[in-house]
């Protein structure tokens, strides 16, 4: 199942930490990024995908007339991934939201001091529009300056050896790419398929076909390979699967 992610933009540390509870009560398997400015919200939905975003519209109380919560989902609507994401703006400022609904297509507006259930209730209302997230989605590995777009659905591990990232697909192709850590390749491809099993592995888990955890080793579909839970690891891939 692909879990739905929320993007809280919010400058008030108390507001947001209770917004971020009020999501978390909605759905607890949500991932929930946060900021506190536009700037830093803006590297994280680019990293990311995301799936709802509660924005307030005043980021900056010592600037007269601020909006710039306004200013960073007028720039979020010219990314086309995010064209239709839900919004709901957070705003004490009634005279904005005429335009929020018109020109920004957004969701829903919740009015300071906010109402905790009206809250919950957008934020469910939200969580019923599709996700961006798709098992279609490609991620592009890079080698000697082209670029090799590879479906996530078709990766089944990637393992690392000598700087060098190895992809097994499900083909029985493997690229050999240079690349970074696998940790980072983890953040960037940004898929909740996708699990560390040890410090040199990442196995798609749609391919797990059974996890033995006394002897510490991954058993894929279709295949007698074995691939190594590090020690690190395995609380990790436990909680994975609620154990």
């Amino acid at each position: 199942m692909i879990r739905k992610s929320v993007l809280i933009i919010e400058d008030e540390p108390i507001q947001l930490e209770v917004l971020e509870k009020l999501v978390l009560e909605v759905d607890a398997g949500v991932i929930v990024y946060t900021a506190d400015n536009a700037a830093t919200a803006y590297k994280i939905l680019m990293e990311r995908t995301i799936d709802v975003f509660l924005v307030d519209i005043i980021l900056d109380e010592d600037k007269s007339s601020d909006a710039s919560g306004i200013k960073l989902v007028e720039q979020i609507r010219t990314i086309p991934k995010y064209m239709f994401t839900p919004v709901l703006f957070i705003t004490s400022l009634e005279d904005a939201t005429g335009y929020a609904y018109k020109d920004l297509n957004c969701l829903g507006y919740v009015e300071k001091p906010f109402s905790p259930e009206h809250v919950k209730q957008l934020v469910e209302k939200a969580f019923h529009f599709p996700t961006m997230k798709s098992q279609n989605a490609t991620f592009c590995f890079r080698k000697d300056g082209i670029l090799y777009p590879i479906k996530i659905a078709d990766i089944v591990y990637m393992d690392s050896a000598n700087h060098m990232i190895n992809v097994h697909t499900a083909n029985g192709d493997v690229l050999e790419v240079p690349y970074k850590t696998l940790k980072e390749v983890l953040d960037e491809m940004d898929a909740d398929c996708m699990m560390q099993c040890s410090r040199r592995t990442i196995v798609n888990k749609d391919y797990i076909l059974n996890v033995d955890t006394a002897n510490r080793y991954i058993t894929l579909k279709n295949t007698t390979e074995k691939l190594e839970i590090g020690k690190v690891f395995g609380k990790k891939v436990l909680a994975e699967y609620g154990l």
